[in-house]
C-alpha cells in the first residue's frame, strides 16, 4: 500500500512546493505551478484535445458497447461465448502492440496521425471494456419481460428504451466513467497514432525532457489525478444506490 500511495502523495505534494526542484525539504506552499500550467498555450491545447477525444470515445464506446452487449446477451449461448471472447482480445493484447499495429495500419492506408486516428484507436481498446460492463448488466435481465413488451405491441426500439435502458442506468454511467478515465490517461496507444496532435499525457512526456518544466508537469498530473478521483467517487456513489433511486436522481 505504501508503494502504491507514496508516489501519488509525493506527486501532489511537490505540485504545491514553491521550489522548482523535486526534492525535500518542502520550501513552501504555492499554486504558481498551476497558474503556469493554465498560462501555457500548448498545455491548454493538449487539455482541450484530451477532453474532446475522451468525450467522443466515451460516446462511441457506450453506443457500440450497448449494441454489442445486448446482441451477445441475447445470442445463443455458444455463439455469444465466442463473440464475447473476441471482444476480450483487445483487453489482453499489450497496448504497445496495438499502438504499433495502429501506426503501421494508418501508414499503409496513407492516413496521417490526427485527432481522428486517436479516437479510432482509443475506441478499439475502450469499447470492449464497455461491452463487458454492459453485458454483465444485460445478462441478468429477464428476456421474458422484453417478449411481453413485444407481445403488448411495443417495437424493439420501444422495448430497448422503456424496459432495458432504465434497468441499465448504473452500468451505463459506470462504463461511461471508465471509458472517459481510460481515454484521458491513455498514453501508449495515443503516442503512436497521434501525429502532430498532442493530448495532455503526450504533452507531459515531451516536457519531461526540460528539467525546469517538471513542476508544471507535476501540476498537470495532479489535475488529472483529481479528475480521475472525482469520477471514481461518482462510480462508488452510484454503485451504492438502487436502480430506481438512480433513475429518479437523473
Amino acid at each position: 500500500m505504501a508503494l502504491l500511495f507514496a508516489p501519488l502523495v509525493s506527486l501532489v505534494m511537490f505540485a504545491f512546493n514553491s521550489s522548482d526542484t523535486l526534492g525535500l525539504p518542502f520550501e513552501g506552499f504555492t499554486t504558481s505551478w498551476f497558474t503556469a500550467l493554465f498560462d501555457d498555450r500548448e498545455a491548454m491545447e493538449a487539455l482541450r484535445t484530451t477532453l474532446i477525444v475522451a468525450a467522443i470515445v466515451t460516446a462511441v464506446s457506450v453506443v457500440l458497447g450497448l449494441v454489442s452487449g445486448y446482441a451477445i446477451a441475447r445470442a445463443p449461448a455458444r455463439l455469444g461465448g465466442v463473440v464475447l471472447a473476441l471482444h476480450a482480445v483487445p483487453l489482453v493484447v499489450p497496448w504497445l502492440v496495438i499502438g504499433v499495429s495502429g501506426l503501421l495500419f494508418f501508414q499503409w492506408v496513407g492516413v496521417q496521425g490526427s485527432v481522428l486516428t486517436i479516437v479510432l484507436m482509443q475506441t478499439v481498446v475502450t469499447f470492449p471494456l464497455v461491452t463487458l460492463v454492459l453485458y454483465s448488466g444485460l445478462v441478468g435481465l429477464e428476456p421474458a419481460v422484453e417478449e411481453a413488451g413485444l407481445d403488448l405491441g411495443s417495437s424493439q426500439v420501444g422495448v430497448l428504451l422503456r424496459l432495458v435502458l432504465p434497468q441499465l442506468v448504473t452500468p451505463l454511467i459506470t462504463s461511461a466513467v471508465f471509458a472517459f478515465i481510460s481515454s484521458i490517461g491513455n498514453f501508449v496507444v495515443t503516442f503512436f497514432v497521434s501525429g502532430y496532435s498532442a493530448t495532455l499525457p503526450i504533452w507531459g512526456y515531451s516536457e519531461l525532457r526540460h528539467a525546469e518544466n517538471l513542476p508544471v508537469v507535476n501540476a498537470a498530473s495532479t489535475l488529472m489525478l483529481a479528475l480521475n478521483l472525482v469520477f471514481f467517487f461518482v462510480v462508488v456513489y452510484l454503485s451504492r444506490r438502487d436502480k430506481d433511486a438512480v433513475s429518479a436522481w437523473l
